[in-house]
């Protein structure tokens, strides 16, 4: 049985977010007493910095405690993460992150700052969303059954662009092309993908919904499938690839972690905190707008999460054979 982010919620994240069970009061009134730093390891303006912004202004609210965003980027989030590692475990220091940074680096970096399981206790899973498979619009397939049918045909011809060697979309690609045994080249590229899609330099890129929705919508490129277990509601008429291509699922959700050792009542109090902020209606909308699914989960569900996404990228870094080291 195919197994999904959203089975593996269940309805723990629901719980949470329409009223979970609160610590004593007593408890309540001493975390947090004083400001809460939040380290998000990419640069100011990308999503995990926007949507850590827009969650921590309602945490400040509920807390009286301001939740101070400082952004650490480098080493695909290496940088930051270690810094977290590294905290003390008291709820003060936290690390706001994407799932390639603990569930990929381990396994494209020989050495790394941190241990996913070993440096953190698992928080919230606070958003979900996936990628949009676009082509160029002169690309002779209108679906992924097409594509398949045409790289199949003209195998290694078709090129994929990406952030990078080890990127989400680089690794994302890699998933599908070795589910359909479809070779194709592999293209890193510094530039704006979608605008190498118009130039004819790539054939394909697998773009964040960030970015990819709204390229789809202007029509310039050509919407394939995306890549969640269901379809997007700012792209409906948008197959998912799992449609045609069964199992196939591709997520990059944003996670809370704390420094291993916090105490089980912290831990608690943030999931909790979390999940009733983005149960809120002005912050759905919110990012609903740029195609983020709030979830709000439990510690434990996302600490489930983190393992079974560790194995899966894990497993197809090592058959593409991708290091970064």
């Amino acid at each position: 049985m195919k197994t999904t982010l959203a089975s593996m919620l269940g309805r723990g994240a629901l719980a949470l977010a329409v009223g979970a069970a609160w610590p004593a009061h007593g408890a309540e009134k001493a975390y947090p007493s004083h400001p809460v730093r939040v380290i998000v390891p990419f640069a100011p303006g990308t999503s995990p910095d926007v949507v850590i912004r827009i969650v921590g202004q309602k945490l400040g609210d509920i807390w009286g405690q301001p939740l101070i965003v400082e952004n650490r980027p480098g080493a695909g989030g290496g940088i930051g993460a270690a810094a977290v590692a590294q905290a003390q475990p008291d709820g003060y220091t936290v690390l706001y992150t994407v799932n390639s940074v603990l569930c990929a680096n381990p396994h494209l970096y020989a050495k790394l700052g941190y241990d996913p399981f070993k440096s953190y206790a698992p928080v919230s899973l606070m958003v979900n969303l996936g990628y949009v498979l676009l082509a160029r619009n002169e690309l002779p397939a209108r679906n992924v059954a097409e594509l398949i049918a045409y790289a199949k045909k003209n195998p290694g011809k078709l090129t994929y662009g990406s952030a990078g060697n080890g990127s989400g979309n680089h690794i994302v690609m890699e998933l599908l092309t070795s589910m359909t045994d479809t070779p194709m080249l592999h293209v890193p590229m510094n530039t704006n993908k979608v605008l190498a899609l118009l130039s004819g330099q790539i054939d394909l890129a697998m773009e964040p919904y960030t970015n990819g929705v709204a390229a789809a919508r202007e029509g310039k490129v050509r919407p394939l499938a995306v890549t969640l277990a269901k379809r997007t509601g700012n792209l409906p008429d948008v197959p998912t690839i799992g449609e045609t291509v069964p199992g196939y699922v591709a997520d990059a959700w944003h996670g809370l972690f704390a420094p291993a050792g916090t105490p089980p009542e912290v831990v608690d109090r943030l999931s909790a905190d979390i999940a009733r902020v983005l149960a809120m209606p002005d912050v759905r909308e919110r990012l609903a707008t740029a195609s983020l699914e709030p979830v709000g989960s439990t510690p434990a569900e996302l600490g489930a999460i983190l393992r079974r996404d560790y194995e899966k990228w894990g497993a197809v870094i090592r058959n593409a054979n991708i290091r970064l080291d």
